[in-house]
C-alpha cells in the first residue's frame, strides 16, 4: 500500500508530481486486474496439457497425411517412367521415337505448371480439403485411363498416353497447397523440420515409385486380360503402374476424410492479438542473429538462387529417370521386359541408399556446415552424367533392321531380334539404326558406368534436394506465413 506523506516534505512542483503518480496508482490496479483476468482465461483455454496434448496430435496426424500426399504427387510421377518407354512402342509404335517420349514425360510436368496457381487460389478462399480431394480424384481417373490405353486403336493411342499424363500431373499441382498447409500448421520451431519432411517425402516418392513397379514385371507384356462388354482391360508389368497410382489415390482420399483435420496455427495467432507469432519471432531472433531483419524482408537474391538450384536438382534426377530405360535398352540390347524388370530393381536397391542418406545427413548437418554438404551432394548429381561419357572404342549392338552391309568394321556384333516369351512375334532389340543413327560411331557405355552414375543419383539427390530446402527455409526466416514470405516459400 502506499503511504501518503505530509505536504511539508515537498515543494509546489513535488506535490503536482506525486499526486499524478498516485492517480496512476489508483488507475493500475483496476487494468492489471482486467489484464490478469484475461491471461488466466486464455490461459485455461490453450495452456491445459491434455488439451494441448489432443491438439497436437491431431494437428501432426493431418501433417502426415500431408506427407503422403507429397509423397504420392511423387510416386505418381516415377512409377511410369521405367516402362513408359515400352509402354508406347508396344500400344502405338508409330509415335515411339525418342522425341515423343520426351513430350510423353514432360505432360506431366505442364500439367503441373498449370494446376499449381489454380489450386492455390482454391485453397486461399475454401478449406484445404476440397482441392486437394478434388486433386485426388483427377489422379485416380487418369491413372487408370494411363492403364486404359491399350484398349484405344494405335493410331490415337499414343496422344490418350500423353492426355493422360498431362491430367495425372494436373492431378498432382496440389504440392505447392501442401507445402502451404504445413507451414501454416507448424510452429516456427517446427517449421524448418516439417518443411525438411515435405522435400524428403517428395524425394523418397521420386526414388521408390520405379522399386513399386518391379512388382508387376513377372506379368510381361501380355499379363492378363479381362474383357468388360466392349472394353478390353489388360492388367500387366505396363498398366499395373497406373493401378498402384489409383489405388493409392483413393486412400489418400480416405486419409482426407476420415484423418485430416484443418489445424491452422495462424487463426490462433490472429486471435490472441498476434501476441504468440511475435514472441516466436523474438525468439527465433535472439537465437539467430542472421535472420535479425524486418519483418516481411529477406534475401531475395539468394532466395530465387535456391529456388534455381532446386529446379536444377530436379530436372537432373528426372532427365536421369526418363532416360534410363531406352539408354539400357539401346546401350545393352536388352528387351523392354530386361530393362523394366532390371531398372526397377537397380531403383529397389537404390531406395534403401537413398533412405541411408536421410538418415545420415541428419547427424552429419550437426558438423558440417549445411551449404558445404549441399555442394558435395549438387557435385555428385553432376557427375552422375560425366560418368555416363562413353569409353572405349566399341560400339553398341544394333538390331537387325539395319543393313549389315552398312556397319563399320569395328561393330562388336549385330543380333537378330528376340522371341518374346508366351507371344507370336518378334521383338527387335538393341539399337535402333534407322532412326537413331548415333549408333553405328558412337562407343557404348559399359554396366559398371550405368551402375555407378545410379548410385552418385541415390546418395546427391535426396541430400541435395532436403538441404536445398532446409537452407530455403532459413533464407525467409523466421516471419508469420503471410504475403510474401509465403509466395516465396510455395516456389518449392
Amino acid at each position: 500500500m502506499t503511504s501518503i506523506q505530509s505536504a511539508d516534505d515537498y515543494d509546489g512542483d513535488d506535490v503536482v508530481v506525486h499526486s499524478a503518480q498516485l492517480r496512476e496508482q489508483e488507475k493500475a490496479p483496476l487494468l492489471e486486474e482486467g489484464k490478469s483476468d484475461s491471461r488466466r482465461e486464455d490461459s485455461s483455454q490453450e495452456d491445459d496439457p491434455a488439451a494441448v496434448k489432443k491438439r497436437n496430435r491431431r494437428r501432426w496426424r493431418s501433417i502426415y497425411v500431408m506427407y503422403f500426399t507429397m509423397f504420392l504427387s511423387a510416386v505418381t510421377f516415377s512409377i511410369v517412367l521405367s516402362s513408359v518407354w515400352p509402354y508406347l512402342l508396344q500400344v502405338d509404335y508409330s509415335h515411339a521415337s525418342a522425341s515423343f517420349l520426351g513430350w510423353v514425360v514432360a505432360a506431366y510436368s505442364f500439367g503441373q505448371l498449370v494446376a499449381s496457381p489454380f489450386f492455390g487460389a482454391w485453397a486461399d478462399w475454401r478449406p484445404t480439403r476440397e482441392p486437394l480431394v478434388f486433386s485426388l480424384v483427377i489422379t485416380v481417373v487418369f491413372n487408370l485411363l494411363y492403364s486404359w490405353t491399350g484398349a484405344f486403336s494405335a493410331d490415337i493411342a499414343g496422344w490418350i498416353l500423353l492426355i493422360s499424363r498431362a491430367l495425372v500431373g494436373f492431378g498432382a499441382g496440389i504440392a505447392a497447397v501442401v507445402r502451404s498447409y504445413v507451414s501454416e500448421a507448424t510452429t516456427e520451431s517446427e517449421r524448418t523440420g516439417a518443411m525438411a519432411g515435405i522435400s524428403a517425402a517428395q524425394a523418397l516418392g521420386f526414388i521408390l515409385g520405379p522399386a513399386m513397379g518391379l512388382a508387376f514385371v513377372p506379368l510381361g507384356s501380355k499379363g492378363g486380360h479381362v474383357q468388360m462388354g466392349k472394353l478390353g482391360l489388360d492388367f500387366n508389368m505396363y498398366t499395373g503402374p497406373g493401378y498402384i497410382g489409383a489405388l493409392l489415390g483413393v486412400a489418400n482420399i480416405l486419409l482426407l476424410v476420415l484423418i485430416f483435420r484443418e489445424c491452422k496455427l495462424k487463426g490462433r495467432e490472429k486471435q490472441n492479438g498476434g501476441r504468440k507469432m511475435q514472441k516466436l519471432i523474438s525468439e527465433s531472433t535472439a537465437s539467430n542473429a542472421s535472420c535479425a531483419m524486418q519483418l516481411g524482408h529477406f534475401n531475395r537474391a539468394a532466395a530465387a538462387m535456391a529456388v534455381v538450384l532446386f529446379f536444377i536438382i530436379l530436372f537432373a534426377f528426372a532427365v536421369f529417370e526418363t532416360i534410363a530405360t531406352p539408354l539400357v535398352m539401346d546401350e545393352f540390347a536388352w528387351s523392354r521386359k530386361q530393362a523394366v524388370f532390371y531398372n526397377n530393381a537397380f531403383f529397389a536397391a537404390l531406395a534403401v541408399v537413398a533412405i541411408a542418406s536421410f538418415i545420415a545427413v541428419k547427424f552429419i548437418s550437426r558438423r558440417v556446415d549445411e551449404r558445404v554438404l549441399f555442394m558435395v551432394a549438387l557435385f555428385l548429381v553432376a557427375l552422375a552424367f560425366f560418368v555416363l561419357i562413353p569409353m572405349g572404342n566399341e560400339l553398341p549392338k544394333i538390331t537387325i533392321s539395319t543393313s549389315i552391309d552398312a556397319l563399320p568394321a569395328n561393330n562388336s556384333s549385330v543380333i537378330p531380334p528376340v522371341v518374346v516369351a508366351n507371344a507370336t512375334e518378334l521383338e527387335p532389340v538393341g539399337c535402333r539404326d534407322p532412326p537413331q543413327t548415333w549408333c553405328s560411331h558412337v562407343p557404348r557405355i559399359y554396366l559398371f558406368q550405368y551402375l555407378l552414375a545410379l548410385l552418385l543419383v541415390a546418395v546427391g539427390y535426396p541430400i541435395a534436394s532436403l538441404l536445398c530446402y532446409s537452407i530455403y527455409s532459413k533464407i525467409l526466416g523466421p516471419f508469420p506465413q503471410v504475403t510474401g514470405p509465403l509466395v516465396y516459400r510455395d516456389w518449392l
